[in-house]
């Protein structure tokens, strides 16, 4: 999320206003109290739980501001606001409110971890100032500051090989002898109670689907509307309520998902869904599942 927070914000402040935030606007959007709320409840729990020695409630703190400036660009779409010449002085309060959290939130984790705060200075273009607890206020951006002209990942993904060597390196023999495995003893663990027969599943028709189009449907804070070729005549549409998930749509064109094919249509906010895009839960998180783009689109999968 604090990768995420930081990418966006210096890629949209380059896009939209040649790199620079300009100065602290006060309150111009109709989210920026509230954001400015939760920084300064956040920032004085955080103390409060330092002082406890709390550390892990203190890093709770600084990244529900995290979450909620990542909240706070879906809520102020500051894309919709670059368009309108109208819009311009709440596109910059948007993009100075996100680079002055960042600034705090950078401060706030300086104690835990020792690089990134130092990383994130340097993408603000702010490694020459006061980053000591004393310049928690609100509104300390420097005005003349430059991001950097192209962000880099804070937290570059891990190449895939060498992982899955060095874990392969690393299993050891499994507890349970082989000789006294049986399969038939095994207790399995399953979400639902219920268990289905084979034919029951023999119904359900998944195929690969290639994203089009994928874009936010108006009106509805949680679906995304995507346009899919699934080998059909022409491409058909499925709503599906993970843009909490993917507030970037446009970044899952190209993607090849997995959809339920012979899923009943079915109208919400007055779009056509024609089946359902597959995912994957873990506790708070969701992510859709893709597979390899060297499916055609249509195949099936059983």
């Amino acid at each position: 999320d604090l990768g995420n927070l930081l990418n966006r914000t210096i890629s949209m402040l380059n896009k939209y206003q040649e790199g620079r935030a300009g100065a602290y606007p006060g309150q111009v959007t109709d989210y920026d109290a509230d954001l400015e709320a939760v920084i300064e409840d956040n920032v004085r729990a955080y103390f409060g739980n330092m002082d406890n020695f709390h550390f892990s409630l203190a890093l709770d703190n600084t990244w529900k501001i995290i979450s909620r400036a990542n909240k706070y660009i879906d809520e102020t779409m500051p894309w919709v606001l670059a368009k309108d010449d109208s819009k311009q002085a709440e596109l910059q309060s948007v993009l100075y409110h996100l680079v002055d959290a960042l600034r705090i939130i950078a401060i706030l984790i300086q104690p835990v971890m020792t690089q990134t705060p130092k990383l994130i200075f340097e993408q603000l273009g702010i490694s020459d100032s006061d980053h000591s607890f004393a310049s928690l206020e609100i509104g300390l951006y420097p005005e003349a500051a430059q991001v950097i002209a192209k962000g880099k990942p804070i937290f570059p993904r891990l190449d895939k090989e060498e992982e899955v060597d060095y874990i392969r390196s690393q299993m050891s023999t499994p507890a349970t002898d082989e000789e006294d495995w049986d399969p038939e003893e095994t207790e399995l663990v399953n979400a639902k109670d219920k268990t289905i027969k084979f034919d029951k599943f023999d119904d359900v028709e998944l195929k690969v689907a290639e994203v089009k189009d994928c874009d936010f449907v108006e009106g509805a804070d949680k679906l995304l509307k995507f346009r899919l070729d699934a080998g059909d005549q022409q491409d058909r549409q499925i709503l599906s309520g993970i843009r909490e998930f993917y507030p970037e749509p446009k970044d899952l064109i190209g993607k090849k998902v997995i959809i339920v094919a012979n899923l009943k249509a079915r109208k919400m906010k007055g779009e056509i869904s024609q089946g359902m895009i597959l995912s994957a839960e873990d506790g708070d998180d969701l992510r859709v599942i893709f597979v390899d783009e060297s499916l055609p689109n249509g195949s099936l999968l059983g």
